[in-house]
């Protein structure tokens, strides 16, 4: 903080010595020159610069109090007469002041009897007046001078939590509220959060740290009502800066309780704004009054928003950390946490088993409840499996009406068969929706683990055991033995059908258009595989796509799919030469590990005469995270030969910002889990304002998936996202499909007048 009294730094570096010496030689006789500061209560002024003779000494203590006087009576220039000892003193007293009014101290110049001349008197008022010059420019100096380090703090502060995650987020507070406290110089710096749930002031970080906390602990958790101090955070909108009168007893016992013996005589607080909410408070204490300054108050304030910032990103993160490894609906842990935790197991050598748990005619109940109560129903028997479990097992939800129950320690068929008619008798019990009380049963495969066997392996087997199950008159439980092994064939025979698709042109390419939610215009179309099955029809991608994957095939898909989509582009440039929309083609992660896949771009461009700026590759965070420099280094081959990059799928995937920020990426694909809620869960809705604000930082183009209602579009169009797919725009079609909105000049004149169309699944929306 600037000195309290400017005066000072005039004494410290010698320029009031050089006044007295110079007004000594310019008023002869003078026995008292003295410079008196402001001491800041009524009356009371103490010397901060003396010269005095032998006889001047004497007569300084009456000097000062009559300075005081005058000091309270507001006066200026002042000549008076002092008896002292029976002697007449005559003495001047000149004002030193700051900018206009404000005297921070007097030049005071004393000898005995001789009256004061007129150009006396003009040469004490003429150094008063430099005096006061010299410390105004002292003062602006110090007060630029604070606010530069003010500025320098704020910066640093910046920067620092600008690093900010769930794991470093305790260190970079207590490092905050550090260099508060050692800056401001206050006795204690602390960091508070507020549960409003629970009525509750929480501690989070303070400065200097306590090294011995009492249990409990008299500032952990506070109640707002505990005291009016507390009461008065709960919903603080502006900074406090009273503090002394405001301090009651019981606020201060409770700080001298925990913080051995402090007591507050003045402090301050910046509330921590989330939205209209005051999510904590930025708080200081002091054992001596302290007047705080407009700068201050500024730079605190900016500091608390950018704390609030990084609370507000880490939520985020770990809301979208949290949906990437858990399903929207049940909550329960999806699929790819459940293979990591099988996986986990199986490495460490665990007896486990695998139950793959799927309702009985679901989709038949599903479509006689409706959607919603078709989803009150999975809530429900999610919760039921989740509160059956023993401590050891695991609960997950694969998708749709199918669940996987992980029986941990299971060292025998019956033990596992046992676990699996405890949880059918669970699902078995009567559910109440919409005023009907129903009966539901379920289908359980079952897999114990073998040497040799990993997790997608063991879910494969049980899913084998689980359809098994329904085959035989469901409501009952089948494990997985010799008897089924035929039915993993079954599954072999599909890779060997598709693999002949793939060579032999029993693969057809579908196109679902992206456009423009304020125009209608197309933008682009997604490329989506199908199969014509020879005896099953035509097959969406979420049919055969974990065969693809699980076999190796996915590669081979995936150069058709770009190879055609090439194709069928060189059509459409031919007979829509002014139309200038991008075709985009998923590649899969397994994709980036073959070595050749840029020369193979490359290669289809030329074939099909196509510039790669009518191209656009859409990839997963899951590509990022494998290998962030083999992709990295492939993206940039890409970007060469001008074919855009769109990360698909963001935000459920776990790559870094700072790998995101280094890949040559044009577009991020908002995932449809989030876009769904945009107009109704207040959650998705700002992770999909953080996603968008995130891409516009980094100049990237935000595409959203799954829009299907007119709610969603007003929604993105709010928070400024104009690019969208989904069924509410258009099914994914086949080239033909798309020759009528070509024909009219690429425009979807009926956006907002098309129905919602029903769900589809997640491996269909992406191939």
């Amino acid at each position: 903080m600037p000195d309290k009294n400017p005066l000072h730094r005039l004494s410290a570096r010698g320029e009031t010595r050089l006044v007295f010496d110079t007004l000594r030689q310019v008023i002869p006789g003078t026995e008292v020159i003295c410079i008196f500061v402001n001491g800041g209560q009524s009356s009371h002024v103490e010397p901060l610069e003396t010269f005095a003779t032998a006889t001047g000494e004497g007569a300084l203590e009456t000097i000062q109090a009559r300075v005081g006087q005058w000091f309270e009576s507001g006066s200026s220039t002042s000549s008076f007469s002092l008896s002292i000892d029976g002697v007449e003193w005559g003495v001047l007293a000149e004002p030193i002041r700051v900018e206009i009014d404000a005297a921070v101290g007097a030049l005071v110049v004393a000898r005995q009897g001789k009256a004061w001349s007129k150009r006396e008197r003009a040469l004490s008022r003429t150094f008063a007046d430099l005096l006061s010059h010299v410390t105004s420019l002292n003062v602006r100096e110090g007060v630029l001078r604070h606010q530069q380090r003010l500025d320098e703090l704020v910066s640093s502060v910046a920067v620092k939590l600008m690093s900010g995650s769930s794991q470093n987020r305790r260190e970079l507070l207590d490092w905050t509220t550090r260099e508060l406290a050692m800056f401001l110089g206050s006795d204690v710096a602390f960091l508070r959060r507020h549960d409003h749930a629970r009525g509750l002031s929480i501690f989070e970080a303070s400065w200097p740290v306590r090294d011995e906390i009492p249990d409990p602990d008299p500032l952990g958790e506070v109640p707002f009502d505990a005291d009016p101090i507390f009461e008065a955070l709960w919903s603080l909108k502006e900074p406090y800066l009273t503090g002394a009168q405001d301090a009651t007893d019981e606020f201060v016992d409770r700080v001298e309780r925990a913080t051995e013996g402090l007591t507050p005589i003045t402090g301050a607080a910046v509330p921590l704004m989330m939205g209209d909410v005051t999510w904590g408070v930025l708080g200081f204490m002091y054992n001596e009054p302290q007047q705080w300054s407009q700068g201050e108050v500024n730079a605190l304030q900016a500091v608390a928003a950018m704390i609030v910032h990084l609370q507000a990103r880490i939520d985020a993160e770990e809301r979208i950390v949290h949906n990437a490894n858990h399903d929207e609906l049940t909550g329960l842990p999806n699929r790819r946490a459940l293979i990591e935790e099988l996986n986990r197991r199986l490495s460490n050598h665990r007896d486990v088993a695998v139950m793959l748990i799927d309702l009985d005619r679901f989709k038949i109940m599903n479509d006689y409840l409706g959607h919603a109560n078709g989803d009150r129903l999975l809530i429900t028997m999610a919760d039921r499996i989740r509160t059956s479990i023993r401590t050891g097992d695991f609960a997950a939800r694969l998708g749709g009406d199918e669940f996987v129950f992980l029986v941990d320690r299971a060292h025998s068929e019956m033990e596992a068969l046992a676990s699996a008619y405890r949880i059918l008798e669970v699902i078995a019990k009567p559910v109440e929706i919409s005023g009907q009380t129903m009966n539901h049963t379920a289908s359980v495969g079952i897999v114990l683990a073998q040497p040799g066997l990993n997790g997608v392996e063991m879910l494969s087997r049980a899913d084998v055991a689980m359809y098994t199950a329904k085959t035989r008159g469901r409501n009952r439980a089948i494990v997985f033995d010799g008897d089924l092994h035929s039915a993993v064939d079954e599954r072999s025979q599909m890779e060997l059908m598709l693999r002949e698709a793939i060579d032999t042109g029993g693969l057809r390419l579908h196109f679902q258009p992206e456009v423009d939610l304020t125009s209608g215009k197309l933008l682009a179309v997604e490329s989506l595989v199908r199969w014509q099955h020879p005896t099953r029809g035509l097959l969406a991608a979420s049919e055969f796509i974990t065969v693809a994957e699980e076999t190796g095939l996915v590669t081979n898909l995936g150069r058709w799919v770009f190879a055609e989509a090439c194709r069928q582009l060189g059509l459409w440039q031919r007979d829509y030469p002014a139309l200038e929309f991008v075709v985009r083609v998923n590649m899969s992660p397994a994709d980036f590990k073959m070595g050749d896949l840029v020369e193979f771009v490359e290669g289809c461009l030329a074939r099909y005469g196509v510039p790669g700026r009518r191209l656009c590759v859409e990839i997963t965070e899951y590509a990022v995270v494998d290998d962030p420099e083999q992709t990295a280094r492939i993206l940039r081959g890409f970007r060469a030969l001008g074919v855009e990059i769109a990360l698909d799928d963001f935000g459920t995937g776990f790559a870094s910002m700072t790998e995101l920020k280094n890949l040559p990426v044009d577009f991020l694909k908002l995932d449809m889990s989030f876009v769904r809620g945009v107009a109704r869960d207040p959650f998705d809705r700002a992770i999909v304002d953080a996603i968008i604000r995130l891409g516009r930082a980094l100049g990237k183009e935000i595409i959203a998936e799954g829009v299907e209602s007119t709610e969603i579009v007003s929604g993105l169009l709010e928070l400024g996202c104009h690019r969208g797919q989904g069924y509410l725009i258009s099914k994914p079609v086949a080239a033909e499909g798309l020759a009528g909105l070509l024909g009219d000049g690429a425009t979807l004149r009926s956006l907002l007048s098309v129905a919602p169309a029903a769900d589809v699944s997640w491996e269909d929306r992406r191939w």
